[in-house]
C-alpha cells in the first residue's frame, strides 16, 4: 500500500516525502511509473481519513522506508498495512512526473500548449468526474449532507498537508477576495493604525485594504515597486510601531516576483502587526509551509495552480491569529452544532471555520478535494522543481533571443515569467493560432508553466515568437 500524502517533508513543504535527488519531473517525461498506476493504492489512505484523522497516524512511521508494515487504528480496530515501493519511488511518492501520469490525468493537454496557469489551471479529469458525480447525486436525491460535511473536513485536512499547519487553521470560502475581506474586517484597528501594501498587487489584494482604510479611518501606505519587485527592505521602510497589517502576495501575479514573507513576518511581528498573504499565485506549484513561514492569515482560490474549480476558495488562520481576529460577519456555518436549526444562543467555532458565513459552493469544493489529492501524490519539492525548471529554460531561451524579461535571481524568481517580445499588440492572436496559450499583464507577455509542462512546450512558444 502506498501512502498518498501526509506529514511534513524534509524540504520544509507539507506533504513532501521523497528523498533528495532524482530527475527533474516534467522536463524529459521519462522515469518511473506514475503514482496513479494503481488506483486502489492511490485511494485507500484518503478513504481512511474520511473516518479517521491523519493526526492519529504516526507521521514518522509514514516516512519509513518502503516495505514497512504499520498498524493503523481505524474506528477502534487495528489493521496491518504494508507500504511497498515502485520503481524509482522513495517513501511511496514519485520524484519524477511521467508522461503517462500527465496523459491519464490531463488528456486535453495533448491538444494544446498551455502556459497560462497564472490565469487558470487545467483541472484533472478526476476533478471533473467528482463534480459530475456530486451533481448526479443531486439529480437522484442520493447521499446525505453529513457525508458532504465529512468530505469538507477531509479537504481541510489535506489542505493542511499540502500547505502546512493543522486542519483547524483552515476554513473554506468562495474566493481569494472573500478571504481577504474576512481579514480586512476581522482585525481591530487602534487609533493611529496603518496598513502597508504595495502597488504590484492584483485588485483582490488592494481593494479590500483601500476599503478598510476608509471604513476604519486607517492610514494606507503603498510601497512603490521598482522593475516589477517590491522588496522586504522597501516594506520595512514603511513599517513602524503603528503598523497593524502588512498585506502582500507570496508571488506577484504580473511580474512573478516571489516575496520573502519569512523576512517580512519578522518585521511585522516585531511591531505587533499581522501579516496577511495572498497565496493564489503560489499554492499548487511552490514548496512552502505557511506555519513555518510565520504567516498569520492567507487566502487563495483553487482555479489557478491548484488545478481546481472556480468558486472553491479557502483561508489559513494561524493559531496566534485565531485568538485575536474576530469575524465581522457570521452565520450558521460558523457556529457549533451546525445541524441544530432551532433558535438558541449560538457559540462561534473555535477554529478557522468561525469565519464561514453562508453555504459554500459545494460542487466546487468536492472538485477541489480531488485536485488536492492529485497534488499530494507529487512531493511539493518535485512540483516546484519541475515548474521552475521549465520557467528557467524559458529565461535561457529569452536571453538567447535578446528578449527583455524580469529576472529577480534564484531566490525571488517564480514559475511566472514576464517578458516583452516584439509585436505585443497581435501576439496573443498569433499564439492562439498555434494553440499556444499565455496572457498579457501590464503590457508584458506572462508565461506560467506548471508541473505538467515541458521544455518542449517552451520550444513551441519560442518558435512562434521568432
Amino acid at each position: 500500500m502506498v501512502p498518498m500524502g501526509g506529514g511534513e517533508g524534509a524540504s520544509g513543504g507539507a506533504g513532501s516525502h521523497s528523498t533528495e535527488g532524482g530527475a527533474v519531473g516534467g522536463v524529459s517525461r521519462t522515469g518511473p511509473v506514475s503514482a496513479e498506476s494503481s488506483r486502489l493504492d492511490g485511494s485507500f489512505l484518503p478513504l481512511l481519513t474520511r473516518s479517521m484523522s491523519l493526526r492519529s497516524i504516526d507521521k514518522t512511521a509514514l516516512q519509513h522506508r518502503p516495505g514497512t508494515t504499520l498498524d493503523l487504528n481505524f474506528r477502534g480496530k487495528f489493521f496491518a498495512v504494508s507500504f511497498i515501493s515502485r520503481h524509482g519511488e522513495s517513501n511511496g511518492m514519485p520524484d519524477t512526473i511521467t508522461s503517462d501520469f500527465i496523459t491519464e490525468n490531463f488528456p486535453t493537454l495533448s491538444e494544446m500548449t498551455y502556459l497560462n496557469n497564472a490565469s487558470t489551471g487545467i483541472p484533472p479529469s478526476r476533478t471533473v468526474e467528482a463534480m459530475k458525480g456530486y451533481l448526479d447525486g443531486r439529480l437522484r436525491v442520493e447521499g446525505k449532507f453529513e457525508d458532504t460535511l465529512r468530505a469538507l473536513e477531509l479537504l481541510r485536512e489535506e489542505l493542511a498537508l499540502l500547505l502546512g499547519g493543522r486542519r483547524e487553521n483552515y476554513a473554506l470560502t468562495t474566493s481569494t477576495s472573500d478571504g481577504l475581506n474576512m481579514a480586512a474586517h476581522g482585525i481591530d484597528y487602534p487609533e493611529g493604525s496603518n496598513i502597508v501594501i504595495c502597488d504590484l498587487e492584483f485588485p483582490a489584494n488592494y481593494i479590500p485594504w483601500q476599503n478598510a482604510s476608509r471604513w476604519y479611518d486607517v492610514e494606507l501606505r503603498v510601497v512603490r515597486s521598482e522593475n516589477g519587485a517590491a522588496t522586504p527592505e522597501q516594506f520595512m521602510d514603511m513599517i513602524d510601531e503603528n503598523t497593524r497589517v502588512v498585506a502582500v502576495s507570496l508571488v506577484q501575479f504580473a511580474s512573478g516576483y516571489r516575496t520573502d514573507v519569512k523576512q517580512l513576518a519578522r518585521a511585522v511581528h516585531d511591531v505587533g502587526g499581522i501579516l496577511v498573504v495572498d497565496i493564489i499565485q503560489a499554492a499548487g506549484w511552490a514548496d512552502f509551509n505557511l506555519a513555518q513561514l510565520d504567516v498569520d492569515f492567507a487566502a487563495a482560490q483553487a482555479a489557478k495552480w491548484m488545478i481546481g474549480p472556480i468558486g472553491a476558495g479557502f483561508i489559513y488562520v494561524s493559531d496566534r491569529t485565531l485568538e485575536v481576529m474576530k469575524p465581522r460577519f457570521t452565520s450558521w456555518w460558523g457556529v457549533e452544532n451546525v445541524m441544530e436549526f432551532g433558535y438558541a444562543e449560538r457559540k462561534l467555532l473555535k477554529d478557522a471555520r468561525k469565519f464561514h458565513v453562508g453555504s459554500l459552493a459545494l460542487v466546487a469544493h468536492v472538485g477541489l478535494l480531488e485536485s488536492v489529492r492529485l497534488l499530494l501524490e507529487i512531493p511539493n519539492r518535485t512540483r516546484e522543481r519541475t515548474a521552475m525548471a521549465v520557467a528557467d529554460y524559458l529565461r535561457k531561451r529569452l536571453s538567447e533571443m535578446d528578449i527583455e524579461y524580469y529576472d529577480f535571481g534564484p531566490k525571488y524568481n517564480s514559475a511566472i515569467v514576464s517578458c516583452v517580445p516584439p509585436d505585443m499588440d497581435t501576439l496573443l492572436n498569433t499564439l492562439a493560432e498555434h494553440n499556444i496559450y499565455c496572457s498579457v499583464r501590464n503590457g508584458r507577455l506572462r508565461v506560467s508553466p506548471h508541473f505538467y509542462n515541458t521544455t518542449e512546450d517552451i520550444d513551441r512558444l519560442v518558435a512562434a515568437l521568432e
